[in-house]
């Protein structure tokens, strides 16, 4: 088991490698300059170069590559250019908001899916079923950006059931932390639904065709002891959905966060993205990879506990 382990941890390190190269690549490309929200409207030529050289965005991209990664490696992110406070600082408080929120939308997505999914896997044909299924693929097909604002317009702008925007109010305390939180977790979680939902079903009545299945009726075995064997044996497909979307909403969703006001990574990457500050996307943007790429090791070794025929693959 340690072996496996070990090797897929070796895997996962290329992975991180690679999203950092490609990402690094693709923020510099983007249109724009850095040094102008920096720099007074009559700066000068030598003013802007000595800026250049002071941030190291005179460098070569390879040089500018390196010299992040090696900045990461001691755990120095540096300076936002436009906030003048730690990067470090700033995607730790975005990143412990987003958590908050992507742990409430996994929750609910997680609990709401596999429960819809079994519904439907046991029910398969029926009404129960096409309404199961039309509510799925709802869930998948409707935006979430469009779901937040159709949320707003009801539950804030028109029954004025909950506040529309941030993560407190002026009253703090958990009722109004959880006032906050209801819609973005709704909005966020809604494409976990329909995804973990169908993934279920499908695998579920899969596995409830497999010849293991006919042997334990043949037993004896009576219904809720017959599902434990199949959910158990249809688990692999499951988590691998469930890790994608974990992964999916630990990455923060920027436009629910923007158009909430809630201070996550989505927010922070979006307002940098505003103002050009490279070197906090770069630091956002490479946690949510470093994150994604981490919660999907998990499963994969939570997958190798779960079917022991992985462990001889491996």
């Amino acid at each position: 088991m340690l072996l496996i382990i070990a090797k897929r941890i070796m895997m996962a390190i290329p992975a991180v490698f690679g999203v950092s190269i490609v990402m690094f690549i693709l923020i510099n490309v983007l249109p724009g300059d850095p040094l102008a929200g920096l720099l007074a409207p009559d700066a000068s030529a030598a003013d802007r170069a000595a800026l250049a050289s002071h941030l190291g965005l005179d460098k070569p991209l390879p040089v500018q590559y390196a010299t992040w990664i090696a900045s990461i490696a001691r755990g120095d992110l540096g300076q936002s250019f436009s906030r003048h406070r730690s990067v470090a600082e700033l995607v730790g408080a975005a990143f412990t908001n987003t958590i908050v929120l992507a742990c409430a939308a996994a929750v609910l997505g997680l609990t709401l899916g596999m429960a819809l999914g079994i519904v439907s896997a046991l029910r398969a044909g029926s009404a129960t079923d096409q309404v199961i299924a039309a509510a799925s693929t709802l869930g998948l097909s409707v935006p979430n950006y469009w779901l937040a604002i159709l949320l707003i317009i009801v539950f804030s702008a028109t029954l004025r059931w909950l506040p529309s925007a941030g993560m407190h109010g002026a009253d703090g305390g958990t009722v109004d932390f959880l006032k906050h939180l209801i819609m973005p977790a709704i909005a966020t979680s809604a494409v976990t639904v329909g995804m973990v939902a169908k993934t279920t079903r499908s695998s579920l009545i899969e596995t409830f065709g497999d010849d293991f299945v006919l042997t334990l009726r043949a037993k004896g075995l009576g219904g809720v002891q017959i599902l434990a064997h199949v959910v158990k044996n249809a688990a692999p497909p499951i988590m691998t959905m469930a890790g994608l979307q974990v992964g999916y909403l630990l990455g923060g969703s920027v436009l629910v966060e923007t158009i909430f006001s809630w201070p996550g990574l989505g927010q922070l990457i979006f307002q940098s993205i505003q103002s050009r500050d490279l070197r906090v996307i770069q630091a956002a943007v490479m946690v949510i990879a470093v994150t994604f790429v981490l919660t999907n090791l998990v499963v994969d070794l939570l997958q190798t506990l779960v079917n022991p025929r992985l462990r001889r693959i491996g």
